[in-house]
C-alpha cells in the first residue's frame, strides 16, 4: 500500500541508516532504532523519504520496516544489556518495545539524572559510526541523545543543536556533574559533545565509546580536545530547575 494510504514507517531492524538521498551511497546521517515510527513524506521506488521521532529527515529503503497507518506504541526503551552483558543486535540499545516482547531482553521505564552515566557506561567500548545511535554504533551526539532519551530527556540530534538546546545553563567545566555535557569545537562551531561524569570527567564517542579526562595532568587526558573545549552546560537545571 502506498504511503498515502498509510503514512508511517515501523523500523523492524535493529536500526534502519537514514541517508541524505535514495541512494546507499550517499551520505548517512543519523539512525532510525527498533521500533520507531517514522513519518513516510515520500516515496521514491523502494525508499522512504521519512521525518524520524526527533524531527530529523532523510532517506530509508524500505526494508528496514512496513508500512502503517498507525504509530507504534511502546511501552519501554531497551537500556542494559542482557543476562550476557550483550546488546541483542535484533533489538540494540535504545529499541522501542512492548513490555510482553519475548526473550531476555532488560527493559526499563525512564531512569532519570543520576542514571545518566551508569547507563552510558554500559555502552563502553561500543564502537564509533557516524549517524550511529544505536549499541550497534554511535557518533558523538548520538551517544548524548540516545542515552538522554532512554533517561526521560529529549534533545535534538545534533551537537550544535544540543549547545543552543542547553546554552541558558552554562557552568564552568569544575562545576560540573555527572551527566551534565562538555562542548569541543573551534571558532564557536561546535565540533564534538560528551558527558562529563563530574568535573573534568569525559565519557564520549570518538573511535568508541570510552572515559577520558579534560584535567591536564591526568594520566588519561585528552589533550586535543582539551585544546578545543567550548563550554559546559548543566542537565540539572535544564529539565529540573
Amino acid at each position: 500500500m502506498s504511503f498515502s494510504e498509510k503514512n508511517w514507517l515501523i523500523i523492524t531492524s535493529g536500526f534502519a541508516p537514514v541517508y541524505t538521498k535514495a541512494d546507499f551511497n550517499s551520505p548517512c546521517t543519523t539512525d532510525a532504532v527498533y521500533g520507531e515510527s517514522c513519518q513516510v513524506m515520500d516515496q521514491e521506488n523502494t525508499w522512504f523519504n521519512v521525518k524520524c521521532e526527533d524531527g530529523y529527515t532523510g532517506w530509508v529503503k524500505s526494508f528496514y520496516g512496513f508500512i502503517s497507518a498507525e504509530k507504534n506504541k511502546p511501552t519501554h526503551v531497551v537500556a542494559f544489556p542482557d543476562e550476557n552483558g550483550q546488546f541483542k543486535p535484533h533489538c540494540p540499545f535504545g529499541s522501542k518495545v512492548t513490555e510482553n516482547l519475548p526473550g531476555s531482553i532488560q527493559i526499563t521505564d525512564s531512569l532519570g539524572l543520576d542514571q545518566i552515566i551508569p547507563v552510558a557506561k554500559n555502552l563502553l567500548g561500543i564502537p564509533y559510526r557516524w549517524g550511529g545511535k544505536t549499541s550497534l554504533g554511535f557518533d558523538c551526539s548520538g551517544l548524548i541523545q540516545s542515552v538522554l532519551n532512554v533517561c526521560g530527556f529529549h534533545v535534538p540530534r545534533d551537537s550544535y543543536q544540543q549547545r543552543i538546546f542547553f546554552k541558558d545553563y552554562e557552568i564552568q567545566l569544575n562545576e560540573t556533574e555527572p551527566g551534565d555535557l562538555h562542548f569541543f569545537g573551534k571558532d564557536g562551531k561546535v565540533t564534538h559533545v560528551g558527558f562529563s561524569t563530574g568535573g573534568a570527567g569525559l565519557l564520549h564517542a570518538q573511535g568508541s565509546v570510552k572515559k577520558e579526562s579534560l584535567d591536564l595532568d591526568a594520566a588519561d587526558v585528552n589533550k586535543k580536545l582539551l585544546d578545543i573545549y567550548l563550554s559546559s552546560h548543566s542537565i540539572q537545571r535544564k529539565f529540573h530547575p
